[in-house]
């Protein structure tokens, strides 16, 4: 998979960085990898459907209602089954939120792709 996006940073030399190394002067290249971006953003997708699934498996969960903890012990079956709808409605939010982050994954990959294409057009032209 191509670099997409590769940009040229010029850095003083002999700048030293966090991890120890030290930079000897030139310039580095940095480029994103579009089709491991996508395949992220896919796993993301994936994570998302899952966890929403699951959510909507525990939403349906009756226990607690009508007296399904026993009769004693209503009031606690009514809190467990409160329970279980704050994880199904904190499951759902989490999906969403994964789903939102797979969106702007795909969008960074397009935007990148077209970037490129527009980039490369350029230099053609020139």
């Amino acid at each position: 998979m191509a670099a997409v996006g590769a940009i040229r940073v010029r850095r003083p030399a002999g700048r030293r960085y966090e991890d120890g190394g030290v930079f000897m002067g030139g310039s580095e290249t940095f480029g994103v990898r579009t089709g491991e971006l996508g395949a992220l953003g896919s796993d993301y997708r994936r994570s998302a459907n899952t966890v929403r699934g699951q959510a909507q498996l525990i939403a349906e969960q009756v226990f607690g209602e009508g007296g399904g903890a026993g009769r004693n012990y209503a009031l606690q079956g009514i809190a467990v089954h409160q329970g279980l709808q704050r994880i199904s409605a904190w499951l759902a939010r989490w999906s969403d939120a994964t789903t939102a982050t797979a969106d702007a994954l795909g969008a960074a990959v397009v935007a990148y792709a077209e970037t490129d294409q527009q980039r490369a057009a350029e230099t053609n032209t020139r």
